[in-house]
């Protein structure tokens, strides 16, 4: 998997425009044949809302839309319905993997941050439009 369109863009100073980006995912799905690309995190901006919206509406018409990932998170719907409504059908959902991030970062028990991963898996299942296609974690998965 090739995650230069989200992870790339962590490094300083880079930043892609929509067309880059699909001129990235073209070159990367039609001519380098990676499996599956990462292009982006939900909710980061409305330009990656519109970046993510060109690359799927290509990699639809293409029949690359199942190579096509979004990484989510764990936040009820909202990072579901935003890769829904950018046209995704693969997300990518980040977890927190270790007992540290989940007491002192997000000051939560084991079995509630489960929970909530378990009700935005449900989501996605029953929108029908995600393919869950790992789960990422904190601790070193991804």
């Amino acid at each position: 998997m090739d995650t230069t369109l989200r992870d790339g863009e962590q490094t300083s100073g880079v930043s892609f425009t929509a067309s880059e980006k699909l001129t990235i995912a073209q070159l990367l799905l039609n001519e380098v044949k990676v499996d599956r690309i990462e292009i982006a995190s939900a909710r980061v901006s409305e330009g990656e809302f519109d970046a993510v919206k060109k690359i799927t509406k290509w990699a639809k018409a293409n029949g690359f839309i199942h190579k096509v990932e979004v990484l989510t998170f764990v936040d009820g719907d909202t990072s579901v319905e935003w890769m829904i409504k950018a046209g995704a059908k693969v997300m990518n959902l980040l977890t927190k993997g270790s007992l540290n991030h989940l007491t002192h970062q997000l000051k939560k028990k084991p079995e509630q941050h489960f929970a909530e991963i378990a009700t935005v898996v449900a989501l996605a299942k029953k929108k029908g439009h995600a393919d869950i296609e790992r789960i990422l974690s904190d601790a070193g998965a991804e």
